[in-house]
């Protein structure tokens, strides 16, 4: 295979080596640079050495190159057949590179008529036009059902809004609690109207959500292994972590309350931290909010994707009157870093499974 992808002192010279139908070839090349005028080219010449016009594919990605291209071909073979003598000659000079045959001439002439002649005309389509006319032909081996029709953007928006009606009448009507659990889970962490676009989404993944559950068996496999992968329990909720996490036996009481009187001894930041540390501890009642305001005492930005336990948990003057303390305040540090990243964890699992329930209940009924 020949790669054209680089000028060189003579572009023409490089286009006809990429139109030459005795070549497979490969043209990389930015946008308004020729591209389309060398797969015509290549067209024309394969034309005219004799190819029926029945038996050349051209494949596009788009309807309108598909139009672009045709109208492109059809131009040139009209004005071939009306050129004069000495002009055509020199216009298929051009295109092969070298004098054409008297044959070449004759056949020019004809092109026109013959591909104007060619039942259904040029096969020039979409890359997607191409693959359903094969779905179309082989229908039983593709297990598609025959004549089967695509749908256009309309009537596939609206079986997208009846799928989604269908589905939340469902989650909230109390007929599938497993789908009502996965809605109020997903709903929580986007604003509504963000939501119809999440569906749509999900819609348009749909092929790779099929893939997915196919490979694991069914939904339920596909989010156990989810939970393996981010190491969580099934039963475990956010709350349920920030929750064991506040409990008094979760964490070194004695040794924090050693550490809150070093730093309420110490300067004005020292005595902040120990007053808000002690305040957190005394308060038996730890809400969940109440948790990170905590933890952000010994955590760096938890707003930000990653963080990490603060440099400094305590003024080295405190801590050189207290030995010990700064290991005490570290080890909390540590234990609450942990913490969050298994509470992000059991997050992510849980609203990752509440997408995956909701996208298999939405692609059962979009496909019904």
């Amino acid at each position: 295979m020949v790669e054209i992808s680089r000028l060189s002192v003579d572009p023409n010279l490089q286009q006809r080596l990429a139109a030459s139908p005795e070549a497979s070839v490969w043209v990389s090349a930015s946008a308004g640079t020729g591209k389309t005028k060398v797969l015509t080219d290549r067209v024309l010449s394969l034309l005219l050495t004799g190819t029926q016009p029945q038996r050349i594919l051209c494949l596009t990605f788009t309807r309108a190159a598909a139009a672009e291209m045709e109208s492109r071909i059809a131009d040139q073979l009209g004005l071939w057949t009306m050129m004069a003598e000495d002009v055509l000659q020199s216009a298929l000079e051009e295109l092969l590179g070298q004098a054409p045959e008297e044959h070449m001439i004759q056949r020019a002439r004809q092109l026109f008529a013959e591909v104007l002649d060619t039942p259904g005309g040029m096969n020039i389509q979409t890359i997607h036009a191409f693959c359903q006319s094969l779905l179309g032909r082989f229908p039983l081996e593709a297990d598609v059902a025959p004549h089967f029709a695509l749908m256009d953007e309309r009537d596939a928006e609206e079986m997208l809004i009846a799928a989604r009606e269908d589905l939340l009448n469902r989650a909230r009507g109390g007929q599938d609690e497993i789908l009502a659990a996965a809605l109020a889970e997903v709903t929580s962490h986007i604003h509504e109207t963000q939501f119809p676009d999440l569906l749509a989404k999900l819609t348009y993944a749909r092929g790779r959500l099929r893939r997915l559950i196919d490979q694991h068996g069914d939904i339920r496999t596909v989010i156990e292994n989810l939970h393996a992968l981010l190491s969580v329990s099934a039963n475990e909720t956010p709350e349920s972590v920030i929750a064991a996490a506040s409990e008094n036996e979760a964490f070194d009481e004695l040794g924090l309350r050693v550490a809150i009187e070093a730093l309420l001894e110490g300067n004005e930041n020292d005595a902040k931290r120990g007053g808000r540390i002690q305040n957190w501890i005394d308060n038996t009642s730890r809400s969940y909010d109440a948790f990170f305001d905590y933890a952000s005492i010994y955590l760096t930005d938890l707003t930000k994707p990653t963080f990490n336990v603060r440099n400094t948990l305590i003024t080295k003057p405190a801590a050189k009157k207290s030995p010990g303390v700064i290991d005490i305040l570290n080890s909390e540090g540590v234990r609450l870093e942990k913490l969050i990243w298994h509470w992000r964890a059991v997050s992510v699992a849980r609203s990752t499974a509440g997408l995956l329930v909701l996208g298999e209940a939405l692609l059962a009924t979009y496909q019904a």
